[in-house]
C-alpha cells in the first residue's frame, strides 16, 4: 500500500506528458509482400478530431536501405517513434562498422518501445507497420 501511495505522490509531482486521447490522426497504411520485395502505401490525410484538416501528411519513413516504417493513429506519437528510430540509426552510423539493422531488428526495437510505454500507462496510439527486404527475405 505504501508503494502505491509513493507512486501516486510521485506522479502528482510531474506534469502529465502523455497523449490522453488522440487529436491529429490518420487511418490507412498498407504493406503488401510479393515475390521480389514489399510495397508500402498510405493515404496522406490527417484528421483533427472529425475534421479532415491536413491533406499532405507523410506517414511512411525510410529507416535505412532495407526498411520502411509506416503508422496510422496519432501523428505526434508517430513523430516520436520516427525520432527514436532516427537516433538509433544515427548511433549505428557513428559506429562505422558497415552493419545495418535488419527490418526484423527494427520491428523488435519498436515492439519493445511500445510495450514499455504501454506498461507505464503512457501508450503510443499507433498501429505500426515495419516493412523491409534483406538477404532475400
Amino acid at each position: 500500500m505504501e508503494q502505491l501511495q509513493n507512486a501516486i505522490a510521485e506522479s502528482k509531482s510531474h506534469p502529465s506528458t502523455r497523449t490522453t486521447r488522440p487529436i491529429v490522426t490518420g487511418a490507412s497504411v498498407l504493406a503488401i509482400k510479393y515475390k521480389d520485395g514489399v510495397m508500402v502505401m498510405s493515404d496522406t490525410l490527417a484528421s483533427y478530431g472529425s475534421m479532415a484538416r491536413y491533406k499532405s501528411v507523410q506517414r511512411i519513413c525510410k529507416v535505412n536501405e532495407t526498411t520502411l516504417i509506416g503508422a496510422s493513429g496519432e501523428y505526434s506519437d508517430f513523430q516520436y517513434l520516427k525520432d527514436l528510430v532516427e537516433e538509433l540509426t544515427d548511433e549505428e552510423f557513428d559506429e562505422d562498422d558497415g552493419a545495418s539493422m535488419s527490418p526484423k531488428e527494427i520491428h523488435s526495437y519498436l515492439s519493445r518501445v511500445m510495450y514499455n510505454r504501454r506498461s507505464k500507462i503512457d501508450p503510443l496510439y499507433n498501429f505500426v507497420c515495419v516493412a523491409g527486404f534483406k538477404e532475400g527475405k
